[in-house]
């Protein structure tokens, strides 16, 4: 319908540039909104305020001539020009009604963009490091970067997802030492597992496995470790033990307790985040940029540019050159990379790939991480605007009014399976999903169980099984609906009506503008909306006893209701239960 406004209104303006009433080289952008009082029609467009300077007119002046100039058509019955050049829209009956007819048309893919028809997107999201279960704050990110990823495909786009395994570096020799230490104990030697540590349940299991997989092959005397970290602070006691377990257990046999932690932990993350219905196209390691040599030659662009420099044998990006606070190092004075080298390495990976854009949800503690990884794609002579990065607040549970600080079972934190055994993955990816990502978030864990009108997510999905169920009686009662696609839709004249098939329109428009700004949040108020319209509907009237031809009208927009109900709850990785 927009579309058809469009094409009216560019001919208008054509007339008017020929005319010579609007500069002929003057681009103008029509945009239509739609009105909040029925008394002001069904759009509204400021166009004639836009162009009222270029066009050296008063804006009301200019309204008047546009309208003079709009072809006729059937879909507007009548415009009217208000306040300082506003132009309001009213449109024939019969164009609220061509909703049902696409919706019936359409099914599935109502409401979604031509595939393949924008950008070629990749998402990357949640991204933890495999070293410990995935908690709630995790399952924020991933509810939010899938259902992104899901809007921005509906909206027409080709969209990859991608996890960055950081599966290189201190952190994960840390978590292999602490493995380690859990199987010198399971082996009896005396030693205490260091603060710096990682210390949950799942790292004792794999220390305890590996002790009865390999025994007392991998000892070292407890005198050793004591040794080797004598008179350090913590800090580099760890690094000392790291050190030492890599020389006495050589690399075959430190790789036993790397390779155990990362594949167990990584099949954990992987098992989690697909039983809470988010799956990657792509699983990039971070070690393979060492393998394939990326991470050197990313260095050795900077040297070539100049963007790099020496200083207590450490090699220095100046990062302050593009707008950082301060220089960053890329390579310590061990010759060893950092992470920071790894992420110039990998995101210019992800630029060379041919994405037309690269989103980076990240923590919101990662906010001063931006200005540098922007800078080292501008200093690669790269496209820094391609790389957009979203930011996601970690999420507070609450539980009788009390805010949840540790897990009962895990004695740390709570995990993204404990939430999800709770209250189930709809209502954890719903309530994740209501917020937008920048947004503080409080979990309230007794409401998203709640199967009452107080919880967003069983309100919504109740309207859904609501309206199967109306089907499932007429089918009871033998009422024939299988027709209901060629219904009059002129019997649709209430006020109920009337609203639910301006939501219908809007659907389509929603999904468009969710996308465009990274919302996944306009969906779930859209669909509450939806929801709301429709029980007010349904306690007003008897849709089985009404006459032949206003029945199938309403069933027909039940129909309607029911399947972009479906079609929003999917964008958002929710699922549309017939019955509850």
């Amino acid at each position: 319908m927009k579309d058809q406004l469009l094409s009216l209104f560019e001919q208008a303006i054509a007339q008017l540039k020929t005319d010579k009433v609007v500069p002929v080289e003057h681009e103008v952008n029509v945009q239509f909104e739609r009105t909040r009082q029925k008394d002001h029609g069904d759009f509204a467009t400021n166009v004639a305020m836009t162009l009222a300077k270029p066009a050296r007119r008063n804006p009301r002046e200019l309204a008047e001539l546009i309208v003079a100039a709009l072809p006729q058509d059937s879909l507007i019955t009548k415009v009217d020009i208000a306040g300082p050049g506003f132009i309001n829209l009213f449109l024939a009956q019969d164009a609220r009604y061509s909703v049902l007819s696409t919706v019936f048309a359409q099914g599935d893919v109502y409401g979604l963009g031509e595939p393949n028809s924008k950008q070629k997107i990749m998402v990357e999201f949640v991204s933890a490091n495999p070293t410990g279960p995935l908690h709630v704050g995790h399952g924020r990110g991933a509810a939010y970067g899938d259902a992104l990823a899901r809007i921005l495909t509906a909206a027409g786009n080709t969209v990859e997802r991608e996890y960055y395994v950081n599966d290189a570096g201190r952190q994960m020799d840390i978590l292999a030492v602490s493995v380690w230490i859990r199987y010198l104990q399971a082996n009896d030697v005396a030693i205490e597992l260091p603060d710096n540590c990682y210390k949950g349940d799942y790292v004792v299991g794999m220390g305890q496995q590996l002790q009865q997989q390999h025994g007392a092959t991998y000892l070292v005397p407890s005198e050793q470790l004591e040794q080797a970290c004598a008179g350090l602070e913590l800090e580099e006691a760890l690094d000392a033990i790291i050190s030492l377990a890599k020389n006495q257990l050589g690399t075959e046999g430190f790789d036993v307790f790397f390779a155990l932690a990362l594949n167990s932990i990584l099949d954990d993350i992987r098992q989690d985040l697909s039983e809470f219905g988010v799956d990657y196209d792509t699983w990039f390691s971070e070690r393979s940029l060492f393998d394939s040599g990326k991470i050197q030659r990313a260095i050795e662009k900077l040297k070539a540019s100049g963007d790099v420099y020496d200083k207590d044998g450490a090699l220095w990006f100046k990062t302050t050159d593009y707008g950082d606070e301060k220089d960053r190092v890329v390579v310590r004075d061990n010759g060893q990379p950092t992470y920071f080298a790894s992420d110039i390495a990998y995101h210019m990976d992800k630029l060379e790939r041919g994405f037309d854009l690269a989103i980076n949800v990240w923590g919101s503690d990662h906010h001063g991480y931006i200005p540098r990884v922007k800078a080292s794609l501008q200093a690669l002579g790269l496209d820094s605007d391609k790389l957009k990065v979203l930011l996601v607040q970690f999420a507070v549970l609450y539980r009788g009014g009390e805010k949840v600080g540790m897990s009962t079972r895990s004695g740390e934190f709570v995990t993204l399976r404990e939430l999800r055994d709770e209250v189930g993955s709809d209502a954890a990816r719903f309530f994740y999903a209501q917020r937008k990502s920048e947004q503080h978030m409080d979990f309230d864990l007794d409401l998203a169980k709640s199967q009452s009108n107080d919880n967003p997510m069983y309100y919504v999905q109740y309207a859904h099984a609501r309206i199967c169920r109306i089907f499932d009686t007429a089918a009871e009662r033998e009422i024939d609906t299988s027709d209901i696609a060629n219904a009059n839709f002129a019997e649709l004249d209430s006020d109920h009506e009337s609203t639910l098939l301006t939501l219908l329109q809007r659907f389509p428009e929603i999904v468009q503008t969710a996308a465009n700004n990274y919302e996944p949040h306009q969906i779930t108020y859209y669909l509450r909306d939806l929801a709301t319209a429709f029980h007010s509907y349904y306690n007003t009237v008897k849709f089985l006893e009404a006459e032949t031809a206003q029945r199938n009208a309403m069933l027909a927009l039940s129909h309607a209701c029911r399947q972009v109900l479906k079609n929003g709850l999917g964008i958002i990785g929710v699922g549309a239960p017939n019955s509850m």
